[in-house]
């Protein structure tokens, strides 16, 4: 409690951040509120149930509540199909041919030969951690990735992200490696987001994904910025639930008999989201996400 941030020329307590931190996230509760509000009435009438206080977890197309964008569809916009004719080299390919259309150098031979980018057969007699992770080893000209990239919509949006890690290491490789790293982890990971949202409908049909592009009415126009926000917007709670866990577990406010209680308690006053049956201390259910 004792630690100390610097903000500008004021320094904040701990107390104090965490407490900017909440205000911060009071901003957008009432909108967050109203999209939980859909989501609960959507999801209990798909369910044919009683309309519940809190999302059942299991109700989710993403087990953390991270992204719920599939909830919504957009007329015309079926990336998945679209994008199973091609195979899963093609997908990262197009990450890389986006980047290079911005004007950034092409990825090095060495990034393709010692990336771990595709999921492994059935028969593999290893296994690999399937969350995608960016990585510069000798922070020069070693880049590498770790994916099980296959071709769908998913894998399409995390390529385009996990290589904008990479080109920004390529951009500092001559570069004090303080600037390697970015402001902060929030920062870099705003670079590969702040791409993913020029994947639009509009480039889609460009680079041939599409032959029509989908119709721009009104219901399709509101219907692709209600899935931004479902990606988006949705996030923001998460990340500050995790970070909160994270933060109280580190510190030693919350003992290892109640982490798993906290995560729950969390999810639930932030996310709105409640586990699908008791979930007691012989569970870890913060260890399902990689982070």
């Amino acid at each position: 409690a004792s630690a100390r941030a610097s903000v500008g020329s004021k320094s904040m307590s701990t107390d104090e951040m965490m407490q900017t931190m909440d205000r911060r996230r009071m901003v957008l509760y009432s909108r967050d509120r109203e999209r939980h509000t859909w989501e609960r009435y959507e999801l209990a009438k798909k369910y044919n149930t009683a309309v519940p206080d809190y999302l059942p977890a299991h109700w989710l197309p993403n087990r953390w509540g991270q992204s719920w964008e599939d909830l919504v569809h957009v007329e015309g916009l079926d990336v998945d199909s679209a994008i199973k004719t091609h195979d899963a080299e093609w997908v990262v390919r197009q990450g890389e041919k986006f980047y290079v259309s911005l004007g950034f150098d092409t990825l090095p031979t060495s990034f393709w030969k010692n990336s771990s980018l595709y999921a492994l057969p059935a028969n593999s007699p290893y296994k690999k951690n399937t969350h995608a992770s960016a990585w510069h080893l000798d922070l020069d000209k070693d880049v590498r990735s770790l994916m099980s990239v296959e071709p769908n919509t998913e894998w399409y949006e995390t390529v385009h992200h996990e290589l904008g890690h990479i080109f920004y290491y390529q951009s500092y490789n001559d570069k004090p490696v303080l600037f390697q790293q970015g402001a902060n982890d929030g920062f870099h990971e705003a670079i590969g987001d702040a791409i993913a949202h020029s994947v639009t409908p509009e480039y889609l049909t460009k680079i041939g994904l599409f032959k029509v592009a989908p119709p721009k009415n009104d219901k399709n126009v509101i219907n692709e910025q209600m899935k931004a926000a479902l990606e988006k917007v949705a996030f923001l709670p998460f990340g500050l639930m995790m970070d909160k866990w994270r933060w109280d577990v580190f510190s030693g406010k919350t003992k290892p008999d109640e982490y798993n209680k906290h995560w729950w308690d969390l999810r639930t006053k932030y996310q709105g989201i409640a586990p699908p049956t008791a979930r007691g201390e012989e569970f870890f259910d913060p260890g399902a996400k990689y982070h």
